[in-house]
């Protein structure tokens, strides 16, 4: 699977991206998964559309869960169910993209949970 840089195009393998290394693409960029900060540049870094068709999915379902979190009345239960659906759903359709789903979806949940609906601002399914 690729990555697009967002400046040129360029397609550069997932893979050179493991252990949080950089990339220098050849427009002068340099690319790192730490530019994935939105669900945009998640969505806009899939290279056929039957992948951003899958992103989307995961997109949408990420959204309802953060949905869930705000709503008071959801049970804490139910949520984690829900990120571990979504999780299962990340591993199934883009397994090499984990890191990044944990670096932006998974952060996103912590940080709406510790916002608005921890006491003490701990996630109970942990860090």
């Amino acid at each position: 699977m690729a990555i697009h840089c967002p400046k040129c195009g360029m397609k550069h393998d997932v893979v050179k991206f493991e252990e949080g290394r950089r990339v220098k693409c050849r427009c002068g960029l340099k690319l790192d998964l730490g530019l994935m900060q939105t669900v945009d540049d998640f969505l806009r870094f899939f290279e056929s559309e039957k992948e951003r068709k899958k992103a989307k999915e995961i997109q949408d379902h990420a959204e309802q869960i953060c949905q869930m979190i705000l709503d008071e009345h959801s049970a804490d239960i139910d949520i984690e169910i829900a990120k571990q659906k979504l999780r299962e759903k990340v591993e199934s359709y883009f397994p090499d993209k984990l890191e990044t789903y944990r670096m932006i979806y998974e952060a996103r949940f912590r940080r709406l949970w510790e916002q608005f609906r921890a006491p003490g601002g701990q996630d109970p399914a942990g860090p």
